[in-house]
């Protein structure tokens, strides 16, 4: 019985330590949109994709199983299951020319998720796997996560050396592809890319961000037949000079593209984003305005002039509507953010939308010898309040107002009209 005894209690011990060892975390995010005269590919009232009108529900589920072997390594493994309820769209209306499979940023059902191991001292931290890489303000390197499932998901490993609030990192992998009805280890990544990312304060809220950056893909496939791409810039910012604040981005890219016609001609391209303004401390507003432009490809020129945003997101930057992107654009924006409260955020947004080339892909559309540039402009608010420790609400409400652009096109393309645009948001996060 003794013997018994002391097997039982030697195993509870090791079964204890065990679970003293490992944690979890999880999200649930629901998300509730609504557009009117628009969708994701298509715009005005008669899309040759998806509804003109569309109501859905986003649903994301994240569940993570963290081991700690000891002070230093630990493992992640995590799933994810991103769905839209009631959408117009199918699986199929995501296939993806550029990578020869479908590429769904909403959808990806039952995929594996963050799942990696990690090396972290004071100074050193490795990470070796799947993993989500973003820096900064997110407009170079971002994870894309207003999307459902995510833009960018890495399979990388990324080596940080930090020294108090500086750090310096690299990373190689390659990107993971979204095809909800396959699972990813089963099918090919889509670039290849590896970067620098550091982060220097000078002086308290102010820091300078160098960023360098390179991008492949080589798997010859319906728009090129091979894209080599470098990006080198840099990021500096102050929150708070005397009350004023600064926030300015600088990336050249350049490299080699060649066309489907084997035709090899350099990459020449340059986007960049300055913005600032004022704080009102004793109301807790701040008022700025901003200019964020990216370079299109000149039809007059050899060279491919497309800026394409390196890796970076795009969800809340160039209008909340999603209709714009770091591409090809000339974006004036005047922005307000009241604080009201520790938990709540308010950000009222106008944006002026213009072509830096005119005959340049717009959403879904390629539609050349366009005169006009002025795609229109947008007016978005959006809240977030912080209703627990747990729990994250959000609601907002853009309204697009076609322009020039849209007016000329639609004389040129029967599946865009020039109708306003409208959409709604409402979102609930519960972290655990």
């Amino acid at each position: 019985m003794k013997t018994k005894a002391a097997k039982l209690s030697l195993l509870l011990l090791v079964a204890s330590s065990l679970y003293a060892e490992f944690d979890y975390e999880g999200q649930v995010r629901l998300r509730y949109e609504s557009f009117d005269n628009m969708n994701e590919k298509y715009y005005g009232t008669n899309p040759k994709v998806g509804e003109a009108h569309d109501s859905y529900l986003m649903t994301r589920v994240q569940l993570g199983l963290i081991y700690n072997f000891n002070d230093n390594w630990s493992a992640k493994v995590s799933m994810q299951d991103a769905r839209v309820i009631d959408w117009g769209f199918k699986s199929s209306d995501w296939y993806n020319r550029e990578f020869g499979q479908v590429n769904s940023t909403q959808t990806d059902f039952f995929e594996l998720g963050k799942t990696y191991l990690e090396y972290k001292n004071a100074n050193v931290t490795v990470t070796a796997g799947r993993q989500s890489i973003s820096y900064g303000d997110l407009r170079a390197f971002g994870p894309g996560e207003w999307k459902n499932s995510g833009k960018w998901i890495w399979d990388a490993i990324k080596v940080s050396l930090k020294e108090g609030e500086n750090f310096l990192d690299f990373f190689y992998g390659a990107t993971m592809l979204h095809d909800p009805d396959d699972f990813s280890l089963n099918h090919r990544h889509g670039y290849h890319g590896a970067g620098v990312y550091g982060h220097y304060v000078y002086k308290k809220g102010a820091a300078l961000e160098p960023i360098l950056a390179y991008k492949i893909n080589d798997k010859k496939n319906e728009v090129y037949n091979s894209l080599e791409g470098y990006y080198a810039g840099a990021r500096a910012y102050d929150k708070d000079l005397y009350n004023f604040f600064y926030d300015m981005t600088y990336i050249k890219s350049f490299g080699d593209y060649t066309k489907v016609t084997n035709e090899s001609v350099s990459i020449d391209g340059v986007g960049y984003h300055v913005e600032g303004g004022y704080s009102f401390k004793e109301i807790n507003t701040k008022v700025g305005a901003a200019y964020s432009y990216a370079s299109g490809d000149n039809p007059n020129t050899q060279a491919n002039e497309n800026f394409d945003a390196v890796f970076g997101a795009s969800d809340k930057y160039y209008g909340r509507l999603n209709l714009m992107q770091w591409q090809n654009i000339k974006d004036y924006e005047l922005f307000s953010v009241f604080i009201p409260n520790p938990q709540t955020n308010i950000k009222i947004e106008y944006h002026k939308f213009y072509a830096q080339q005119q005959s340049n892909k717009w959403l879904s559309y390629e539609i050349s010898s366009m005169q006009n540039d002025h795609y229109g402009d947008e007016i978005d608010i959006f809240a977030t309040y912080n209703y627990s420790k747990n729990i994250d609400l959000l609601f907002g409400v853009g309204y697009f107002i076609s322009g020039g652009y849209i007016k000329e096109a639609m004389s040129k393309n029967s599946y865009i009209t020039d109708e306003n645009a409208f959409g709604l948001v409402a979102q609930f996060t519960y972290s655990f």
